[in-house]
This record gives structure tokens, sequence and C-alpha cells, in this order.
């Protein structure tokens, strides 16, 4: 009996061993994976403390819960000015960083025929996410060899945000607009002239008049106070898409484990349409603060004769835009179809409710 009782002591001692053993290597195998991470917005920015967050959760849950993403975020311009983020991370400035593609207009060219005026105008955000991730995948463009493309999105429809209400199309004329690269074309085929400017010197820039107006999304008008120094906005789809891309340094992705890089490519697809969700909800959140500022804040939609005449008017842009495709040895005229072509195909799709 005694014999018995030892043998099972001696049983119940390994099992207790061995399960304290694979506690702690489970302990150890949770490992920190330390990426910084640069981008123009501020620290309070619902990218940072909503969408991003769980973009990389959603990261750590695909890897089952293998490692820990330990971010250092530099917001707000601290570590690389927004002009400056991709060729940040390609000489690993930073080991990874959110990247306006309308900043860099001369890096992108394939991927920005999605913002060209007239070309492939999306009415929501989750539209523009999904038409620019089924995009870059179809064409898969060499421009971005130099880095790791994790994610795209799309930020929402142009607005053109100013100080006199835009009824009809005569009344772009003239007006200093401030516009990324990518609407400069769409800018100057209205009449208006285009002024290049990071979005954090917009909101001095209207309140001393150097600029008579801005186009952007209607979330500019909440998270970049944009509501208080313009009284107007005006829809303006066809003008304006500007897209986001988060892009990794090239030797930090391969230096990261195979099973964390498969994590981080398995979510993908789920990241760019929670992102599409994200800033459609930034968008009405927006317009609701606008409209509560002193005095209000009126949202114009103009008459379709006169949207037709500006159409009319940004026709060009499209054949001068696969000029500069062909000059470059690429198809400029089925990229530009392909592009008006998916941007349709989503922008028929309902956007369904949503919470985050």
């Amino acid at each position: 009996m005694k014999k018995f009782s030892l043998i099972h002591l001696f049983i119940i001692a390994s099992i207790t061993l061995l399960f304290c053993l694979s506690v702690v290597s489970g302990v150890q195998a949770q490992q920190k994976i330390t990426l910084s991470m640069a981008s123009h917005f501020g620290a309070t920015a619902f990218i940072h403390t909503e969408q991003y967050p769980r973009y990389f959760k959603m990261v750590e849950k695909a890897a089952k819960g293998k490692y820990v993403l330990d971010i250092k975020l530099y917001p707000g311009e601290s570590l690389l000015k927004g002009a400056d983020n991709y060729d940040g991370v390609v000489k690993k400035i930073a080991d990874s960083a959110i990247q306006s593609t309308g900043y860099i207009p001369g890096r992108l060219p394939v991927f920005l025929t999605l913002s060209q005026s007239g070309i492939a105008p999306i009415n929501s955000c989750l539209a523009a996410s999904l038409t620019a991730w089924e995009f870059v995948n179809k064409y898969k463009p060499k421009e971005f060899d130099d880095v790791k493309l994790l994610i795209t999105y799309g930020t929402g429809p142009g607005w053109v945000h100013s100080n006199k209400p835009i009824l009809k199309a005569d009344d772009l004329k003239g007006m200093r607009l401030r516009v990324t690269g990518a609407g400069a074309l769409g800018a100057k085929a209205v009449g208006a002239q285009p002024v290049a400017m990071g979005m954090p010197d917009v909101y001095l820039a209207a309140k001393k008049g150097t600029i008579d107006g801005l186009v952007s999304p209607a979330e500019t008008l909440k998270n970049h106070k944009h509501a208080e120094v313009f009284k107007y906005s005006t829809f303006f789809p066809i003008f304006y898409s500007e897209f986001m891309i988060y892009i990794m340094n090239k030797s930090v992705w391969n230096s990261l484990p195979k099973d964390l890089q498969e994590a981080f490519d398995s979510v993908s697809a789920a990241a760019v349409e929670e992102a599409g969700h994200f800033w459609d909800r930034e968008q009405k959140l927006a317009m609701e603060y606008a409209k509560k500022q002193p005095g209000g804040h009126e949202f114009l939609y103009l008459p379709d004769a006169e949207m037709a005449k500006l159409k009319k008017l940004i026709e060009p842009v499209k054949e001068e835009y696969i000029a500069v495709l062909n000059a470059k040895g690429l198809p400029g005229k089925q990229i530009v179809e392909d592009a008006g072509r998916i941007a349709e195909k989503y922008n028929k799709q309902p956007v369904k409710p949503w919470k985050p």
C-alpha cells in the first residue's frame, strides 16, 4: 500500500512539474516585438486610439497570442514630416509609418491613379478602402517594392471647404485651394489655383486668408478643427479622393518571424474593410460637429447641371493621366479604366450599419 502511494505521489509531482513548465514555456513564448511608427496625425486622433490598436490586436490574435506588438508611436510629425514618412521608412528612420499618398505625388504613379480627379470617384470611405485594396492587389505596383505594404484605406469623398458658398461651377475660378498633389490637375481644370500645403498648416493659412478653401474629406472639419475657419462645405466627390497606406521597412519586415508575417498578411483584408467603416463613422461625426459650431456650418450640394459642367471640365484629366502613365512604360488606358470600374463596383455596394 505504501509503495502504491509513493508511485502515485511521484506521478502527481511529475504532472504538477510538467504543468508548471508548460505555463512558464507559454509565458516565454509570448515574444515582444517592438516597432516604431511615424504618423502625421496627432496622438489623440481616432486612428491612434481606436483604428490601429484594433488592427494590431487582430494581428496578435491571428498569431495565436504568441507575440505582443509593442508599438512606439511618433505622432504629429514628431519623427518625420508627413511628406517624408515613406522615405523615412525606406531609410529605416522609422520601422513603419502611415503615409498620406497625396503627399508624395511623384512616388506612386500607379496607386495615385485612384486619386486623380474624375477617374475613380467614390461615395464612401468603405468603397474607397475596398477599391484601393483590390486595385493594388490586381496590379501589385513595383513602386511599392522598396517597402512592405501592409494595408490601404480611403479617407472619404472630397468636399471643398470655404468661406463663400460655392453654388455653381464658375464659383471655383480663381480660388486658391489647398489640395494634395494628386488633385492639382483637377483644381487647374476647373480654373482654381492649387496650393500645396501640409494639413497641419491649413488652419492658420485659412485664418490668415492665404488660402480661399480646402479640398479634403469632411472629417477634417472636426479632427483638424477646420469648422472653426470655414463656413461652407460643398460636396465634390469627382474632384478628390485621398488614400492612406501603412508601410513597413523591408529589412524590418524580413526580420519578423515567419508566422508573424503570415498573421499580418492574413488580417489585411479585414483591417482594410474595418478602416473604411472607421473613416465613414468619422465623416458623420465631423458633420455633426460642424453643424454645432457658433453660427452653424452649411453643407452644400451642386445642382445636377452644375455638376455636369464640372465633370466636363475635369474630363481631360483622365487623358492627361493616361499620358503620364504611358510615359512611364505603363498601360495607362487599362489602369485608368480598371480604377474607374473597381470604384464603380464598390460604390454600388450598400454600407451596412457598423459598430467597432
